[in-house]
This record gives C-alpha cells, sequence and structure tokens, in this order.
C-alpha cells in the first residue's frame, strides 16, 4: 500500500524559521538600562523561564479565556520576570510602561529576531517542488508582522498564530485547520519544528 504524497508542509516559527537576535534575556536586559533599570542577563533568563511557567498556570493560552489580550498577558509576564531579576518596584513603576512598549513593538519585528541561515534556500526549494506551505505558530498575532518584517511572508499559503486559530499544538484542531485552509488530507501532511511534543 502506498503511503499518500506529502503535499502540505508547514512549519513552526519560533526557534524553526527564526529565533530572537543574540539572546532574549540580552535584549530584556539592555533594553532595561536604557529605562534606568539595571538587571543581569542571567538574571533576566532565570526568572523569565519561572514567571513564563507560572503566567502559563495562571493564565493559559495567553489568558483568553480568561478575557485577557496577550498584550496584558506578556505585560504581566516581563513585569514579574523584571521583579524577579532584581528591579526594584520603586524603580520599575514609573518607566514600566514605556520599557514594556518597547520591548513589544521590538519582537514585532525584525529589530528582536534573525532567520536561522539555511531557511531562506529550504523554503525555495519547498516551493519549486510545489508543496503548499503554511506556518502554525502557539504565537500571539506578532508573529504575522515578524514574517512580514524578515521578509519570509511570501513563501507561505497561510499563517496561522494559535492565538487567532483558537487552539494550541499539540490539539489536533489546530492541525485541521491547516488541513481545511489547503484542503488537504491529514495524511498528506508534515509539521516541522523544534518540539518533538508539539
Amino acid at each position: 500500500n502506498m503511503s499518500a504524497r506529502i503535499r502540505l508542509v508547514t512549519l513552526d516559527a519560533y526557534n524553526t524559521l527564526f529565533k530572537p537576535k543574540g539572546s532574549l534575556s540580552a535584549q530584556y536586559a539592555q533594553e532595561a538600562v536604557k529605562h534606568g533599570i539595571h538587571v543581569t542577563k542571567a538574571a533576566v533568563s532565570q526568572n523569565f523561564g519561572e514567571s513564563y511557567k507560572s503566567q502559563l498556570e495562571r493564565a493559559p493560552f495567553y489568558g483568553l479565556q480568561l478575557g485577557m489580550s496577550t498584550r496584558q498577558w506578556w505585560e504581566e509576564l516581563v513585569y514579574a520576570t523584571f521583579l524577579g531579576a532584581g528591579a526594584s518596584k520603586k524603580d520599575l513603576d514609573p518607566v514600566f510602561n514605556d520599557l514594556f512598549n518597547s520591548l513589544y513593538t521590538r519582537f514585532m519585528t525584525a529589530e528582536g529576531y534573525t532567520t536561522f541561515p539555511d531557511v531562506r534556500r529550504t523554503l525555495i526549494q519547498l516551493r519549486k517542488r510545489g508543496f503548499q506551505m503554511g506556518v502554525i505558530s502557539n504565537s500571539d498575532e506578532r508573529v504575522l508582522s515578524v514574517m512580514k518584517s524578515l521578509e519570509l511572508n511570501d513563501y507561505f499559503d497561510f499563517v496561522l498564530p494559535s492565538c487567532m486559530a483558537g487552539y494550541e499544538k499539540p490539539e489536533v484542531q489546530i492541525f485541521e485547520k491547516a488541513c481545511d485552509i489547503t484542503g488537504v488530507r491529514p495524511d498528506e501532511a508534515l509539521h516541522v519544528g523544534d518540539d518533538i511534543e508539539k
């Protein structure tokens, strides 16, 4: 029995197509210094992971079920990260709004991210071979502007962020949505990412 031919290739976005320039924590620390907040890269790195985990437990999936906006969700996470990394409330509160805005917008564009070296070559090849192509990403809507800014948009038939799909990988519905968009069967689709669970 011949297995179905792959017609659709979907890719994850973060850490598959692109990654933060340098490191995420370095960018956070640099931006903080501009606003007079002195935290080390290591402290940010350690606390970002912990704050991210507890924010996910408290408000899964960007707090969408709790009526939060994705922006609010990140705001709380970033605030907790800087406090955990040793910034005092007294110093942080007056500048936080500006600091958060600059970080939030930095990670909307190519200013915050860089593509992996083999990405463009690979996408050109896949396109040439006639595959339908999409991005399925557990992310907020900023992935759309990042893709545009990195000039990756033209390679893809669709970009599906989880916050707009209403489901997150590994939930089957987000993959089914991709199949619906392109009219291919699940056994004709292949997903590429950096996380085996998802």
